[in-house]
């Protein structure tokens, strides 16, 4: 307004008294020029004041320190202000006096100081502008690549790099994880799960791991005004599976703060407590968000992502706008099958009628990998899963040729050669409900189990052999706990009660007593308890040392027979690689 009312007085003035004597003019011109300097002076003045608080920011933090940085902000932007009215100003005069016919080329060089690049020291413009999400592609060991790298490139290195790094394969392809602008501001809830209208922070980076077919540990970074940095966590799985149903539904809760200022500050105590930080929540959807492509939606193996990941520059790849990060992840059958090789010391030294060597292989499925908590607890009681996997399995053993074979003629009183000479086993084993907490070491599952297994025996000579296999059908339950000391260091317990059911499935004559009455028992219950330690070279999940200890005992009323293997042996994963044929 002070200007319009400068530049209407300059305008009614030249068009009255413009035949005055040219010093007036001078004489105005000049007590702009001096403002206009200063103005400019003080400008360059505090911004060097400016970038000096900055600097001492690196190194300390304290209130006093935020108070100056925010007051010299303040002070820059409103000199700026101050600034563009008086440039605006000087230019009406040029404009007025070049528009004058007489005397214009007399009067122009007073202007010399008015230039047009000092519009640099106008107030920044607030930018309103959409910035549109970025999407990389983010591969394991934390390594990512743009997904416009190769945008309007065309070579046929170009398209064979393409057809490797951008194929969404069923294979590869886990997802897309977004998350929001550095420093993007975003609200908290209450217990009530009500938002928080005067509580805002701002966005640093997230930390997830994938377990079992769910997120299981969700870690999120905020930061306050002050630079200080609070850590959220979630405690109760997020199923990948159903992320779109539940997301929006679960939060995450304070764990602990990162704080950069003094404790011994006054007003530390007045900013935030930890008591006051417990009452704040975050929707998880609010800072991570998950979507797949259709045909491409399954059960990852396990997988730890931090981001947001730096690019090849150096540079944080959410520092402008939002990022999307599509998860590729190889999925071989080495992932999926689980292979053990062993020896029974027992059997080896003479000890027992065990296998001298033992094959097993187990391959696991997830069925319901949906976390919820255990008796609605928020916080401390973990979490609960009903029947989360099936893991089919089987095993072989071999045993010596001379003692391989079960004596029909003594079954009745050594019936528990029927299950200690087992050569081939296969079943699924169901895991029905598990207890785990994502910060114990400690996971309690409870099981069922179900196999067909063969034994076998002979009715004819050593030298002229007539060999029948006995087959039974085993089923019962257990519980196993798995406890781990070190990410790749660990003890398995289990406690099983099954029985084996022989009567309904061996309807051999050669089976059978001149009564035709069957030779072999119907039914022997058995308890069962083994432990194993474990220990993953390197920290590779898919190779394992292990010993295992196992003691089967007869639960019959009238038998009291008992048999122990004693296993040493290795774990491991076979590979399966694709091999793509490439047409000339």
């Amino acid at each position: 307004m002070r200007t319009k009312i400068l530049l209407l007085f300059l305008l009614g003035w030249v068009g009255m008294v413009f035949g005055q004597e040219v010093y007036d003019v001078q004489k105005e011109i000049d007590s702009l020029k001096e403002k206009y300097n200063q103005s400019k002076t003080k400008i360059h003045t505090l911004e060097k004041e400016f970038e000096i608080l900055k600097g001492e920011l690196t190194a300390t933090v304290s209130e006093d320190l935020n108070i100056k940085i925010k007051n010299t902000q303040e002070k820059i932007q409103e000199e700026k202000k101050s600034f563009k009215n008086t440039y605006q100003l000087v230019e009406s005069y040029k404009n007025v006096l070049e528009n004058t016919k007489k005397k214009n080329k007399d009067t122009v060089d007073i202007f010399a100081f008015f230039k047009e690049e000092d519009k640099s020291c106008f107030p920044e413009a607030v930018k309103s502008e959409k910035m549109e999400t970025k999407t990389y592609l983010y591969f394991g060991e934390n390594k990512i690549i743009d997904q416009d790298l190769f945008a309007n490139k065309k070579s046929t290195e170009t398209e064979l790099l393409k057809s490797l790094l951008l194929n969404v394969g069923k294979e590869s392809y886990l997802g897309d994880i977004t998350i929001p602008k550095a420093g993007q501001k975003f609200l908290f809830y209450n217990s009530g799960m009500d938002i928080c209208p005067n509580q805002s922070y701002s966005f640093q980076k997230l930390k997830v791991e994938i377990k079992d077919g769910y997120f299981s540990d969700i870690v999120v970074y905020v930061a306050d005004d002050s630079g200080d940095v609070h850590v959220f966590t979630n405690q109760v799985g997020l199923s990948i599976l159903f992320y779109s149903q539940y997301g929006s539904r679960r939060f995450m809760y304070y764990l602990y703060s990162v704080r950069k200022e003094d404790f011994t500050n006054k007003n530390l105590a007045n900013r935030y407590t930890d008591e006051a930080m417990e009452d704040l929540l975050i929707k998880v959807t609010d800072v991570m968000g998950y979507s797949y492509k259709i045909g491409n939606h399954y059960i990852p193996q396990d997988l730890a992502i931090e981001l947001p990941q730096d690019d090849v520059e150096g540079k944080k790849t959410n520092s402008k706008s939002g990022a999307t990060y599509q998860i590729k992840q190889d999925t071989y059958l080495e992932k999926i099958v689980e292979l053990r090789a062993y020896t029974d010391f027992l059997a080896l030294f003479g000890q027992s009628q065990n296998g001298l060597a033992q094959i097993e292989g187990k391959a696991k499925f997830y069925l319901f990998p949906y976390p919820f908590r255990f008796f609605g607890s928020k916080r401390v009681m973990g979490q609960l899963e009903v029947i989360p996997s099936v893991s089919p399995f089987v095993n072989y053993s071999k045993f010596d040729d001379k003692s391989k074979y079960v004596n029909l003629n003594t079954i009745a009183d050594y019936r528990f050669e029927l299950v200690e000479k087992r050569f081939l086993t296969m079943g699924l084993h169901l895991e029905t409900l598990k207890w785990q907490h994502k910060n114990s070491p400690v996971s309690i599952s409870l099981y069922g189990i179900v196999d067909y297994n063969l034994t076998q025996t002979n009715l004819g000579t050593e030298e002229q052999p007539d060999e029948v296999t006995i087959k039974a059908l085993k089923y019962g339950g257990g519980i196993h706990v798995n406890v781990k000391r070190f990410n790749n260091f660990g003890f398995n317990y289990k406690f099983e009660y099954s029985g084996f059911n022989y009567l309904d499935f061996n309807g051999e004559a050669k089976l059978e007593d001149e009564n035709k009455k069957s030779k072999l028992p119907s039914w022997i219950p058995v308890v069962k308890h083994e432990a194993e330690i474990f220990y993953h070279p390197n920290g590779n999940p898919n190779q394992a040392i292990f010993t295992r200890l196992i003691t089967y005992n007869d639960a019959g009323n009238s038998y009291n027979q008992a048999f122990y293997q004693f296993q040493f042996g290795y774990k491991f994963s076979i590979g399966s690689r694709t091999v793509k044929q490439v047409s000339e």
